[in-house]
């Protein structure tokens, strides 16, 4: 006899179902209800992680600008000195001015010290010296400085008048003075004098940052997650807060996120491509300067954030498309950065190239009915090849 043969017979036939209360006993070992709680909450913990770095970045973001905005707008020390000694200088002229009795060795000494540390013979002398004042009225006063009462009404009224137009046609307090005030103006009118504006292309590497494209990434993944590209192209201006400092307003009509998988659906090993379609502004804050080597242009620096309107969103596998639009949330903002050299063509006119990186900081998936959004949490993410053509207005 068959031993293999009686043995699988002998499994085959049996028909005995286990009792129902090895099937109660386990599912209560299972406590599903329990080992669903557990997941929940650490899945509520992940996601509080998550959420509390992005207030981190969002909480960095406008320490900086607020940082970035003090130090544009904070008052000159410089110009605060200048406001108290214009005030200090035009009180005195107002007083010589409507003062006609007033002595004339108090219009010489019409600086912060006193009369009496300046009503002295040297001082007069090297006044006379400097002034070229040398003659027999002024000497008449200088003598007298030895007296112990000196007569001051006995100068002659010309001399008076001459040494106040002297005293205000040389003065260096007043010299001194006019520069601060040129120096003031030049300051305030560096903001908004420089007026630019432009347009850009820039060929994208995109990607939808979420667990399906991290684990494609992985040798051992069944999933494949490959580089993807898009284009965004646009318009741009800008103007000076400073010398160096400017402001920059970016909008792309056309700005591409797309994401490209290999997978296993339905027992086929397909492609899974994925196309959203933006519109997009940016403001940011633009560091800028000149270099004359190798070739004479301008370095830039852009720091700032977008944000994004989803205008449609396409998944084609296998040559169906599919509408994802309501499954993702119309929109979307992040934080961008970016470098460009622009090099001049001809007199205004300038070309620029550079990198440009845009992080999201928004979860856009929406959810659908079989996963939640918090399961499958997507950001966008991209590196950016620009090519600018910028015209200086002004």
């Amino acid at each position: 006899m068959d031993f293999v043969k009686w043995y699988k017979n002998k499994i085959e036939s049996n028909d005995l179902n286990p009792p129902e209360f090895i099937w109660e006993n386990i599912q209560d070992e299972l406590d599903i209800h329990q080992s669903w709680q557990v997941i929940n909450n650490h899945l509520e913990h992940k996601n509080s992680i998550k959420r509390n770095r992005v207030i981190a970045i969002a909480a960095s973001l406008l320490i900086f600008i607020s940082a970035g905005t003090y130090w544009i707008l904070k008052p000159d020390a410089q110009i605060h000195d200048f406001q108290e000694l214009t005030t200090e200088v035009n009180s005195a002229e107002k007083t010589i001015l409507e003062s006609k009795d007033t002595p004339a060795i108090k219009i010489v000494n019409i600086n912060t010290q006193s009369v009496e540390e300046k009503a002295d013979k040297n001082y007069l002398l090297a006044i006379a010296n400097e002034q070229s004042l040398q003659n027999d009225s002024l000497k008449a006063l200088v003598e007298n400085t030895d007296k112990k009462e000196p007569d001051h009404y006995t100068i002659d009224k010309k001399l008076d008048q001459k040494i106040v137009e002297l005293k205000y046609s040389n003065n260096e307090l007043r010299l001194a003075s006019a520069d601060i005030v040129d120096q003031q103006l030049k300051s305030k009118r560096e903001a908004f004098t420089k007026l630019y504006i432009g347009a850009t292309g820039q060929l994208a590497n995109t990607w939808l940052l979420n667990e399906k494209t991290y684990s494609g990434m992985e040798s051992s993944s069944l999933t494949s997650s490959n580089a993807s590209f898009g284009s965004n192209f646009g318009i741009y201006m800008g103007t000076n807060l400073t010398k160096k400092l400017d402001i920059q307003l970016d909008f792309n009509f056309l700005a591409q996120n797309n994401q490209n998988y290999n997978e296993y659906i339905n027992g086929h090993y397909v492609e899974n491509r994925m196309r959203f379609n933006y519109s997009q502004l940016a403001i940011s804050f633009r560091y800028s300067f000149l270099s004359k080597r190798f070739v004479q242009g301008e370095h830039g620096i852009n720091l700032g954030g977008y944000v994004a309107y989803l205008n449609n969103a396409y998944q084609t596998i296998d040559g169906q498309i599919t509408n994802l639009t309501s499954t993702y949330n119309s929109f979307d903002y992040g934080i961008c950065l970016s470098y460009e050299y622009v090099f001049p063509v001809y007199k205004q006119l300038g070309v620029g190239t550079g990198l440009r990186a845009y992080y999201g900081l928004k979860n856009i998936f929406a959810g659908d009915e079989y996963i939640p959004a918090y399961l499958n949490e997507t950001k966008n993410a991209s590196v950016n090849l620009s090519l600018s053509v910028k015209y200086l207005i002004k």
